[in-house]
């Protein structure tokens, strides 16, 4: 199940970016261009074409839409989508309703900002997503960083032990040592729902609480069953409340399986790299239909990577970064990386209707007085 607060994140300025006109994206590498369903376009019949076939494809193997149904749902989230463009347009703090949020990103979606599903050491064919040709390309030439990029990421895995039916994944977390993995402090100590731990007084440090048992979970994907747990052993550092870099570090150790290789936190500016990607675990989406789901791919808490472009700052030395990945579902505690290097440029932590989807740079968690060191 999903825990509250990891479900749904509204972005209206990622959103006018994407839909901005002239909203092309330039040539990619081998000559191609990543198109954005036509240049920036309103919401139209190739999205509805476009959504149409993602949900008859979804569908396959149970009871398979018929493409008069699919047609039908498609032209219902684009109509909304249209609606809700027009709602921000011209108005730098318009609001989006929920329906019209889950109705533009499902257009964006398929306008070639995929979140796909990992199995194993491998991608799924990521030619079946619509305006994927750049994201197939890079995902073929970078195959060997992708895989050790995917294999150092983990589903927070939590277990009720007084319920035990009762499990769940509370986002995402990395190693970045072999003792030691990286996520978000609200991973831990989530606005609403369960938080994991207990602070120590007068520390940055951290106790798990003993009612709940906390893995991190490097296989959960859609790959072949097999073993790669950590159990945390320790919170060394978790950021203050007021604090806004909104990070925590858990000492791991090896509980079975293989252990991937841990993933360096970069001394290089983010702004060198242009394309990037995360790697998290996103949720099944509260309040939201079955068949717009499927638009989605039926986000599960298993292991997807998803792909996007960095944006431009605000302003100068900015510790946020904005990037426009579909964060679908909640990607908290996700490592950000480029394609050029397997290392960790940024940490994804929240989006919200104004910031859009943002994460914390790696040069803003190298300079922190206390995770720095830890780096």
């Amino acid at each position: 199940m999903s825990n509250d607060g990891f479900d749904f994140e509204k972005s209206p300025k990622r959103i006018r970016r994407l839909f901005s006109s002239g909203g092309g994206e330039g040539v990619g590498e081998g000559g191609g261009q990543e198109s954005t369903g036509g240049g920036g376009s309103s919401p139209g019949q190739r999205d509805i074409t476009a959504i149409a076939s993602r949900l008859r494809g979804t569908s396959a193997g149970r009871s398979r839409m018929s493409q008069i149904e699919a047609e039908g749902v498609a032209r219902s989230i684009v109509a909304t989508a249209q609606k809700g463009l027009e709602s921000i347009d011209g108005s730098p703090d318009g609001a989006l309703s929920f329906e019209e949020t889950v109705a533009l990103e499902a257009v964006i979606h398929v306008r070639g900002r995929p979140a796909v599903r990992v199995m194993g050491d491998e991608l799924e064919d990521i030619r079946q997503y619509p305006d994927a040709d750049l994201w197939v390309m890079l995902a073929d030439e970078h195959r060997a960083k992708l895989q050790k990029t995917t294999a150092a990421s983990s589903a927070v895995w939590v277990r009720d032990t007084l319920l035990q039916s009762f499990s769940w994944v509370q986002g995402t977390a990395f190693l970045i040592k072999p003792d030691l993995a990286l996520t978000n402090r609200h991973v831990l100590f989530p606005p609403t729902g369960t938080r994991l731990a207990r602070r120590v007084p007068g520390t940055t440090q951290a106790r798990l609480k003993r009612e709940y048992e906390v893995l991190l979970d490097f296989a959960f994907d859609d790959g072949a069953p097999r073993q790669a747990k950590y159990r945390i052993t320790d919170i060394p550092f978790v950021a203050g409340d007021s604090d806004p870099v909104d990070a925590a570090v858990l000492k791991v150790e090896p509980v079975s399986g293989v252990a991937p290789d841990p993933l360096p936190v970069t001394q290089k500016d983010v702004y060198e790299i242009d394309r990037l990607y995360i790697v998290g675990h996103p949720g099944k989406l509260k309040y939201v239909p079955d068949n717009i789901q499927m638009v989605f791919g039926e986000p599960d808490e298993r292991k997807r990577v998803s792909f996007g472009k960095l944006m431009d700052p605000d302003v100068q030395g900015q510790q946020n970064i904005v990037h426009d990945a579909s964060t679908i579902g909640g990607f908290s505690g996700s490592a950000l990386h480029g394609f050029m290097d397997q290392a960790v440029y940024g940490l994804h932590y929240w989006g919200d209707q104004v910031a859009g989807n943002r994460a914390i740079s790696a040069e803003a968690l190298r300079q922190h007085p206390v995770l720095g060191a830890m780096l």
